[in-house]
Order: C-alpha cells, then structure tokens, then sequence
C-alpha cells in the first residue's frame, strides 16, 4: 500500500508539475529547484523523532509568515506616501 501511494503521489506531482511548465515555466523552474533542495536537504539532515521535536518548530512557518507581512506593510507605511502626482484627501490638496 505505501509504494501505491508514493508512485501515486509521484504521478500526481508530475501531472500538476507538466500542467505548471505549460502555464508558466517559470514556476516550474522554481518547483524544479525547491524539489531538488528539498531532496538534499532530507538525504543530509538526519529526520526529527516526535520525543525530540523543539517546542517552537510546528510555529516557525507561521512566524516567518506574520515576521514578512509585517516588514512588507513597514516597507509600504514609508515608501507609500512619497508618490509623485498623487494628492491625498486627508492633507487639503
């Protein structure tokens, strides 16, 4: 049963993988290389067992989500403002 489902989901990768090289190649490009990342990284780094997890793993993608959401909007709060030709309501132009 676990070959069924990873040549399954090998099969189901390579459709949706085909479908994004047609669409935008670029995207597929970039699939290519995480995959490739990805790969390596597992053949090096030796796997997590539960008993030894840290604390904080399960919640860094979040954090790193909210952490580049935020230091986006900082950068858009500054840079926003200085736009030439464009009179906001607020300041009586």
């Amino acid at each position: 049963m676990a070959a069924f489902s990873l040549i399954a989901g090998i099969l189901v990768f390579l459709a949706l993988w085909g479908l994004a090289w047609r669409r935008q190649p670029t995207l597929a490009f970039g699939i290519f290389i995480g995959v490739g990342m990805g790969g390596v990284i597992a053949l090096i780094a030796p796997p997590i067992s539960l008993e030894h997890m840290p604390i904080w793993l399960p919640a860094t993608p979040f954090a790193v989500v909210a952490l580049t959401l935020f230091c986006l909007g900082v950068v858009v709060w500054f840079r926003g403002d200085n736009k030439a030709g464009e009179t906001r309501v607020d300041q009586g132009h």
